[in-house]
């Protein structure tokens, strides 16, 4: 299977992709979808933050783009790290490197946002997120809407296909692996 086979499939099939993704040994590096995921995220933000003076600064993109990239990747492995651990306390049997194929994987969603969010920078603007709700729903507002509409349900997914990994690589139940998830936020917010 190519690798746009795959792109596809984890979209839709899921399991099944994963399954395919293991049985191969075809665990190849996912940093390009870390660095692209923080990227993506990276926007997102600026999309949330307001502008006011200049909501179309494009060096202000550039930069987020950039230091989105490079800390994508960096909070990206953290984060499978951390998953690895709360599994390991689930007395799961994935390894390291499990985590990190399979959160990678799941972060194909937050990557199509990018075909989202960059098209709605140079439309609306940064801050435009915020503009969906503050001005209301009207007919000047609509591809707003549907483009934070679009943008929550690929994020959502991203969190299905996430379980549904976790769940794969650690023989879980989708409950026992939503806890692999959840478990090291609470244990993070104990912190905090």
């Amino acid at each position: 299977m190519d690798s746009l086979t795959l792109w596809k499939n984890i979209m839709f099939q899921p399991k099944e992709t994963f399954k395919y993704i293991f049985e191969q040994s075809s665990k190849e590096s996912v940093f390009i979808f870390f660095v692209l995921a923080g990227i993506a995220e990276a926007v997102d933000r600026l999309l949330d933050k307001e502008l006011v003076n200049n909501p179309f600064d494009v060096g202000q993109l550039a930069i987020r783009i950039i230091l989105g990239g490079a800390l994508g990747w960096i909070a990206y492995y953290l984060a499978a790290y951390f998953l690895s651990y709360a599994g390991d306390l689930l007395k799961g049997k994935a390894s390291d490197r499990d985590f990190i194929t399979v959160l990678g994987w799941s972060l194909v969603p937050v990557i199509f946002s990018l075909f989202i969010l960059i098209p709605q920078y140079f439309i609306y603007g940064a801050g435009s997120n915020n503009a969906v709700w503050e001005t209301g729903f009207s007919m000047s507002s609509t591809g707003l809407v549907i483009f934070s509409v679009l943008t929550s349900i690929l994020d959502l997914w991203a969190l299905v296909i996430l379980v549904i990994g976790v769940a794969f690589i650690q023989n879980f139940s989708i409950g026992r692996a939503i806890l692999n998830i959840v478990l090291p936020v609470l244990v993070i917010e104990e912190f905090y």
